[in-house]
């Protein structure tokens, strides 16, 4: 059964520095931003590195899902790691809708569900009837896969009038007026969420018949259902971007759903972000411990190439080593720098950063290089709006083995 963690370097952990170029004052809230923007970089590299994972091990594009809102900050989700699918249903529903890596019929119930337990809710609630349970969702979820999307819509429009027919005996008993619920109030409760499954459908049914080509052309497309569909295989990632701290899950079987990345939400994982020290004096620096993945958070890997290409040019006497420039800028402790390079490409082969290497060419390959590209541009973002940079000098490893 797939975990995404047995792939990840989980003995290691990195401690990195951060000072600003300039000794500038920041104000409290400038810090902050800095903290929770490089946060969110380092968990999508995460998981971008375990969802490359479930793809290079068996997993199935259209079995991973991304909920399209955050992870509430301050909630504690300790069972977050292997839970059953039906429960998950539950324990999702408040986070928001269920979104595939690619759309799938499975994914569409999945969101119908979710749309319309939403929606027979809400009429409950302008009826003045207890609204259904979260518990409820769990048995409308095991009856998608049994008997399919149109009896579990028929069975929660039963569930909902079950229990508004129970607060009307109620209301009689005490003497007040209440009007009844009929079965046609719940079926104009559905419509939007109707609408919803009759168009997916559809759009199912044209991209069940498309190449990868054919998909990639859907993006540069001005046509109307062109841009819809392309909006439907994109929707992933477009949540991903928008999402700062996304949930995602893979099903792996068994009826069992993995959460991926789970070490933002479970702190007993050794992989997850800690800030260590801030000082705010002579200038500002955040001393932080992390798992490997830091090494993406700051572009090493792309340091690395960089620095080594430079190297080689040095030792070939083609340039001098005061005149070397990275980024435009004149090499600096370029010894430190090359040693953080080489530490990453050794760790790099025993853990999930290079996953994506895995992956064949595909639409979904493709959007994946994509998500990685603008998470680098985050990455880069985060410090340059705080005009910080690494410390090269202050790089450890730390082997949690010794």
């Amino acid at each position: 059964m797939f975990d995404d963690y047995v792939y990840k370097n989980i003995e290691t952990r990195v401690r990195f520095k951060f000072i600003q170029r300039r000794d500038e004052p920041l104000y409290p809230w400038e810090i902050a931003s800095f903290l929770k923007g490089f946060n969110t970089v380092y968990y999508k590299f995460e998981l971008l590195n375990s969802i490359c994972s479930a793809l290079n091990h068996g997993v199935a594009a259209e079995d991973i899902i991304i909920f399209d809102h955050s992870l509430p900050l301050y909630e504690r989700y300790a069972e977050m790691n292997l839970i059953s699918e039906a429960y998950a249903a539950k324990l999702f529903y408040p986070i928001g809708l269920p979104v595939a890596l690619v759309p799938s019929e499975w994914s569409s119930n999945y969101r119908y569900l979710y749309l319309a337990f939403k929606s027979v809710n809400s009429l409950l609630k302008i009826r003045r009837v207890q609204p259904l349970r979260l518990e409820a969702v769990v048995g409308l979820y095991e009856s998608l896969g049994v008997e399919g999307v149109e009896l579990v819509r028929s069975r929660l429009i039963d569930l909902a009038l079950d229990q508004a027919e129970k607060s009307y005996r109620i209301a009689v008993e005490k003497g007040k007026k209440k009007k009844e619920l009929k079965r046609g109030d719940v079926e104009r409760a559905l419509v939007e969420a109707d609408k919803f499954r009759r168009q997916s459908d559809k759009d199912l049914l044209q991209l069940s018949g498309l190449t990868d080509d054919e998909r990639l052309e859907l993006l540069t497309s001005n046509a109307r259902d062109e841009r819809r569909l392309a909006n439907f295989l994109t929707s992933f990632f477009d949540k991903f971007d928008a999402t700062v701290r996304p949930l995602v899950c893979a099903r792996v079987g068994h009826g069992k759903l993995r959460v991926l990345g789970r070490s933002l939400v479970n702190k007993q994982e050794r992989t997850g972000l800690e800030l260590k020290e801030i000082k705010k004096n002579s200038p500002l620096g955040a001393l932080f411990e992390a798992g490997v993945t830091a090494y993406q958070a700051f572009q090493q890997e792309k340091r690395a190439k960089e620095l080594h290409e430079i190297d080689k040019k040095i030792k070939a006497k083609e340039i001098e080593l005061l005149d070397a420039k990275i980024h435009g800028e004149k090499i600096k402790n370029f010894e430190l720098e090359m040693q953080a390079a080489d530490c990453y490409l050794k760790i790099a082969r025993e853990s999930d950063l290079t996953a994506l290497k895995g992956l064949p060419p595909s639409f979904v390959q493709t959007q994946i290089v994509k998500a990685y590209g603008i998470e680098m541009s985050n990455a880069a973002g985060v410090l340059n709006k705080q005009d910080l940079r690494m410390d090269y000098g202050s790089i450890q490893t730390i082997d949690l083995n010794v």
